[in-house]
């Protein structure tokens, strides 16, 4: 894991996903298991995973996988864009008011304020249009660590 935190862009993520074998594009069906890609780590405490999942989509948007654990509370913060979030599995609190369940989708809209609270953890499939940032509310807000295993 490197020291230094970096600021995921298109460019950084773009990189990371052409490391990928290249005879894979070559093949009529592709799947998750057939890539291996470094994850983000995130949040104070870098408890939260994000996994490319758009491979080989990713000239469209920046998509991950978010694993966030249980009784996690995730700071109000903001972000530069749009972010659309699909909720896989467990369910969240958005600025203690908006719950979102199982199979529901939300968009946080560019600049607004919001805090994440959640009781049984959850996982999200998340996109971003040019940048994974976070303004505020987390420590190293905007960076994360790559980890590769």
């Amino acid at each position: 894991m490197p020291e230094t935190p970096i600021d995921e862009t298109f460019g950084t993520y773009l990189n990371r996903l052409e490391t990928v074998n290249p005879t894979l594009i070559d093949k009529p069906i592709i799947t998750s298991t057939d890539v291996n890609i470094p994850y983000l780590k995130d949040g104070e405490d870098y408890s939260i995973t994000k996994t490319p999942i758009a491979w080989p989509l990713y000239q469209y948007n920046l998509f991950y996988t978010v694993n966030v654990p249980a009784k996690k509370h995730i700071p109000t913060h903001t972000h530069d864009e749009d972010v659309f979030r699909y909720v896989v599995k467990g369910s969240l609190l958005i600025n203690k008011v908006v719950r979102i369940h199982e199979g529901e989708w939300f968009v946080i809209r560019k600049g607004t304020p919001y805090e994440i609270d959640t009781e049984t953890g959850y996982v999200t499939i998340a996109s971003y249009k040019n940048r994974c940032q976070t303004r505020g509310g987390v420590k190293f807000a905007g960076k994360h660590l790559v980890v590769e295993e």
